[in-house]
């Protein structure tokens, strides 16, 4: 029942590229799986000291790095190898959005 849970998180996990901040080379993060743990907050944990990142699908879309508030590392979306998974999230939101004004429409 949970595996789709975990099957998001590794998918969203796949579009950061690790870069210390003020480094000039970035490495996917491909070196370590991240451990999985089932939360109902979006995000990962940072792959250097474990502390949880929030990212929400705005987050993503926006391409915005992530940064650690505890190690400083910064995460970077690889736009061009995410393109397909950054326009599905785009329809999730779309769709999100919309749900959320029917249900708000059904509540007048």
């Amino acid at each position: 029942m949970w595996n789709w849970l975990i099957k998001i998180k590794n998918w969203i996990s796949g579009f950061f590229q690790k870069k210390e901040i003020g480094a000039v080379k970035s490495a996917a993060i491909s070196e370590r799986t991240p451990e999985v743990e089932i939360s109902r907050a979006p995000g990962i944990n940072c792959p250097e000291c474990t502390t949880r990142l929030v990212v929400s699908i705005q987050h993503l879309i926006s391409l915005e790095p992530v940064v650690c508030p505890s190690c400083g590392l910064e995460l970077q979306i690889d736009a061009q190898k995410s393109q397909g998974a950054l326009e599905s999230l785009r329809k999730l939101q779309s769709g999100l959005n919309q749900a959320a004004k029917v249900r708000q429409e059904s509540q007048l």
